[in-house]
């Protein structure tokens, strides 16, 4: 995936055909298929991205250029030749580089520090190509022009944030392009810039540059100069560096991304003081989760493409394991935003008949090993009555409240876990927001320091902390106290100041027994029915019909609900299942799902969506739409899913 060269990039970049030649002749192969009067040669072919629109390797582009007479049949000959040249390029990288590459990715998902990770790839940048110098520039919207963001090198620190226009030099040519450039000698490429030679006193000799694209978005450029040892820059340079391209911009989009939502939270929390308690956390559960459905979007075009690559290759291959490092970083971006949710008191969770006497024990074990100062005593109730939660959720409240107390105790200490059935009255549910009735108590309680009443009035309000700066956010109490509530239970504390602390939960019992969950299959199952992938986003587009070909499916895709409708009423005979993005611009998920329900009465449907389950989901499921499946998921997991529904009589 991220080593595609297109091949109508590749001509129009050999000066064969224009840009607007090409967007013609992909306006044609669209109508093609809309009329369905392809020839058998170009239905076998893959169809291109809805989202991009992009010529694919295959020679159908080619051909409707040759038809169309924007080019001749030796031009196409000349670029599908040049595009076999760049995939022998690629296979014969060396693989220490091309583990560098790979291992980049894992390294950069694991920080949100924006400075942190550009500095991580342009050091990467420099070992694999063996450079004298290089620099990220990232490209200004407002001013058109391209910042020098890290430049490296001798004369680095002349260089910092120095601007030049995105219209000038070998990287404007590539940010106008959108494509790679290899210059052996600059001094014979009239491209060539020399503001920045003449800032810098740095003689540049041969660069290679190329872009930063964020899904379809250019954002960059990243350029090296000088080979070390005075040779020039290969095509496998190129190669190397439009891999690393690929993972900076996914880097930087994440990074960016959590600095928006920080600065987003930081002025809200201003604006919060003059609404009320209701109100505060009503926008902020807005915001968090627009934001955790974006994030939850972008991470789903990383773990598509890493589930793609890890089935390519064995368990015992060398980059095996980082690709799995990358699945655990994805894991980890998704617990963030569910976290998020939680803390807004507005998250909607899966909830399932669960022993938390289990969990407590499952937490305390995950928790003790990292605190060996602390001694962690148990007592737990028999017959502990079962309640419905989001496991991961209260999973998450508990490890908080076990670091609470961890930070309450900074010589060591005891640590005491309980459970019990309880019941309780309306005397005891009076002032607080919770039904009489029965209930499993959890205590967490230290011995540590303690708290005072001005502390304890405070405990759960967000971004509250006692701690110094970087032991603690604020949010930890808070998204407990959002989870349980959500949950329709309670949660208080008891303190006094070097007395220790004790912090109660109630959660109300369920009449649903407790099933014993199976492991998730690892095997990808595969089927050979018709699928139609409906999505906005031309990222998940892209990947997600290339998830669905390696099952072995026949994919359809749409990027809006009313294209879904006309490819539906067309061809809904050959199409087994529709997989349903829930937010859509014009015409949502559910929309689209009734219009096609009145087509098909039988139609099989798998909702999907970087939100949670939640009230629209849930409406969309009653009205007969079949399963949901939250973003990100693994090529496995959609497979599971997909196998489910289909296998279903």
């Amino acid at each position: 995936m991220i080593l595609k060269q297109l091949l109508g990039e590749i001509m129009t970049h050999m000066g064969f055909v224009t840009s607007q030649q090409l967007d013609e002749a992909l306006e044609r192969q669209r109508t093609l298929f809309e009329e369905k009067t392809l020839p058998e040669q170009l239905q076998r072919a893959r169809l291109i991205s809805e989202a991009r629109l992009a010529a694919d390797t295959t020679p159908l582009l080619g051909q409707i250029l040759v038809d169309m007479e924007f080019a001749t049949k030796e031009q196409l000959e000349e670029a599908l030749s040049e595009q076999d040249k760049m995939v022998e390029a690629y296979k014969s990288l060396k693989s220490e580089k091309v583990a560098a590459a790979v291992e980049i990715g894992s390294i950069v998902n694991s920080t949100l520090n924006l400075a942190e990770v550009l500095g991580l790839i342009m050091r990467y940048v420099n070992r694999v190509t063996n450079s004298m110098a290089s620099s990220l520039m990232l490209l200004d919207e407002r001013t058109g022009e391209l910042v020098l963001s890290v430049p490296t090198g001798p004369k680095a620190a002349k260089l910092t944030d120095m601007r030049i226009p995105a219209s000038e030099g070998i990287a404007g040519w590539v940010v106008e392009h959108g494509q790679p450039v290899l210059v052996p000698d600059v001094k014979k490429d009239e491209r060539f810039y020399k503001e920045v030679d003449k800032v810098s006193r740095f003689k540049t000799k041969s660069i290679v540059c190329v872009p930063l694209k964020a899904k379809t978005k250019l954002i960059g450029v990243l350029e090296v100069m000088n080979k070390v040892d005075g040779t020039s820059f290969t095509e496998e340079d190129v190669a190397l560096m439009s891999i690393f391209a690929y993972q900076a911009a996914m880097a930087i989009e994440n990074a960016r991304l959590y600095s928006e939502l920080k600065e987003r939270l930081e002025g809200e929390i201003q604006l919060q003081k003059k609404l009320s308690e209701s109100d505060k956390f009503r926008a902020l559960g807005l915001m968090a989760s627009g934001v955790a459905h974006d994030f939850n979007n972008l991470l789903m075009g990383i773990q598509g493409n890493t589930s793609l690559m890890l089935l390519d290759i064995d368990s015992s291959h060398p980059h095996h394991e980082r690709l799995k490092n990358i699945e655990q970083s994805v894991q980890t971006g998704a617990e963030l935003t569910r976290q998020l949710l939680g803390f807004t008191r507005g998250g909607k969770y899966e909830i399932k008949p669960t022993d938390l006497m289990e969990l407590m024990e499952k937490t305390s074990r995950m928790f003790a090993p990292t605190k060996k100062e602390i001694r962690i005593f148990t007592k737990y109730q028999k017959g502990i009555w079962s309640v419905k939660v989001d496991q991961a959720q209260i999973e998450q409240v508990l490890l908080n409240l076990y670091v609470n107390a961890w930070q309450a105790m900074p010589s060591g200490g005891d640590l005491y876990l309980q459970t019990e059935n309880v019941t309780l009255d309306k005397e005891f549910v009076r002032a607080i927001d919770i039904k009489p009735g029965k209930y499993v108590k959890m205590s967490v309680i230290d011995n540590g320091v303690g708290m005072d009443e001005t502390t304890r009035q405070r405990i759960f309000d967000p971004f509250f902390t006692t701690k110094e700066m970087g032991r603690g956010t604020g949010l930890g109490l808070a998204s407990a106290y959002g989870i349980i509530k959500n949950h329709g239970g309670y949660i208080n504390i008891l303190s006094e100041k070097g007395e220790g602390t004790t912090f109660n939960i109630y959660l109300p019992v369920t009449k649903e027994k407790i099933v014993e969950e199976k492991k998730p299959s690892e095997k990808l199952l595969k089927g050979k029915e018709g699928v139609l992938l409906v999505d906005d986003e031309g990222m998940i587009l892209e990947v997600g019909k290339e998830m669905l070909a390696k099952m072995g499916y026949e994919v359809l895709t749409a990027n809006s609900g009313k294209k879904a409708l006309d490819i539906y009423r067309k061809k809904k005979d050959q199409i087994g299942i529709v997989i349903l993005d829930m937010i859509m611009p014009e015409m949502g998920g559910g929309e689209t799902y009734d219009k096609m329900k009145k087509m098909n009465p039988g139609i099989k449907a798998l909702l999907s969506s970087g939100y949670s389950i939640d009230g629209q989901a849930t409406e969309i499921l009653k009205r007969g739409c079949n399963a949901f499946i939250q973003k990100p998921f693994s090529v496995t997991s959609l497979s599971l899913k997909l196998r489910e529904i289909l296998d279903k009589k």
